[in-house]
């Protein structure tokens, strides 16, 4: 148990008491899209939770939990993008290996260029594209330990003008605490090198006169975030179980928020859940945020279909679907 508890403060060896929004201070952002139905159905609080392939978007020591090959698979629509998400898990003689993708396709996006002469002028449509493409490996250390880690190549592409490439790495703990079926999870992820857009633009800055220059674009840091939280059974019968989750979840780039979840099963077929997230300065989080979160889940033999509604104050709502198969 102390060994744990180390890894899991040297994991977390970072400030997690900043209180502003950073709103903007990080680039790449659709790597903070929710890629777990079931997780963001709870609210977001799902790093001590997540047991099957899509424990790679939350934290990876999850996947070592998986006994069975699965394969993952997630869309849905973001305010005008659509996100997807794919992710296999394989267990192997000392762990289980996973590989993943997941990413934002935004299409019709008007483009238009500034001309010396101070004319606007329309240059047609181009697309967003934007990916993450990795592998990852989790394991038991001990009987109740387990760690994971993954290591991935991220990708933005705006529609043949330029791009951006940056390596990360995502890693985990898992712990089960030995109260009941409680367990303790942590995860720091996204957290890598800064990504750079290729090529050249001109700066037109006007003053006394136009000045023209040519300049690079500047570096950006990733959207790194740390997470750590407990869930266990509350209830339990012989034809249906409640779970609750809570996590504490610290982006670098907005606010820190408090995630809580539940999960109400019946017969191991039928799952209902909730969710909330309280950001911790709720007068700077941004068009009231704070709000529920719902789900449902189906599953029937080695399927499971899930489905999310996420609550986005002012913004419309967001859904997503899920789709899992093992193998």
């Amino acid at each position: 148990m102390r060994k744990a508890l180390i890894f899991t403060a040297v994991l977390f060896a970072v400030p997690l008491f900043a209180q502003t929004s950073k709103a903007g201070q990080a680039g790449a952002k659709f790597l903070s899209l929710p890629y777990s139905v079931r997780g963001e159905s709870m609210g977001g609080a799902f790093v001590s939770l997540v047991s099957d392939p899509s424990a790679v978007f939350y934290n990876p020591a999850g996947a070592a939990l998986v006994d069975r090959s699965a394969l993952y698979a997630m869309a849905g629509s973001w305010w005008g993008a659509y996100d997807y998400a794919l992710a296999y898990s394989a267990p192997r003689k000392n762990g289980v290996l996973s590989i993943f993708l997941s990413g934002v396709y935004m299409g019709g996006i008007e483009s238009y260029e500034l001309t010396p002469s101070e004319e606007i002028v329309y240059k047609g449509e181009i697309a967003y594209l934007a990916t993450q493409l990795g592998v990852g490996y989790a394991t038991f250390l001990t009987d109740k330990f387990a760690v994971g880690m993954n290591a991935k190549l991220i990708y933005e592409g705006y529609g043949g003008y330029t791009t951006a490439y940056s390596f990360a790495i995502d890693a985990g703990t898992y712990y089960y605490t030995g109260f009941r079926d409680f367990v303790l999870g942590s995860s720091i992820r996204h957290f890598g090198f800064d990504a750079k857009l290729s090529g050249e633009y001109v700066r037109y800055e006007y003053t006394n006169e136009l000045v023209e220059t040519t300049v690079t674009y500047t570096a950006y840091k990733l959207p790194t975030t740390y997470s750590i939280g407990l869930s266990g059974t509350l209830y339990k019968n012989n034809i249906s179980r409640l779970i609750g989750a809570v996590e504490l979840f610290h982006p670098v780039d907005n606010l820190e928020s408090y995630n809580f979840g539940l999960e109400y099963s019946i017969l191991n077929m039928i799952f209902i859940r909730a969710g909330y997230k309280l950001y911790v300065k709720t007068r700077e989080a941004v068009g009231d945020s704070n709000g529920f979160t719902l789900g449902l889940g189906l599953k029937y033999g080695k399927f499971t279909f899930d489905y999310g509604y996420y609550n986005k104050g002012i913004m419309p709502p967001i859904n997503q679907i899920a789709f899992m198969m093992q193998f």
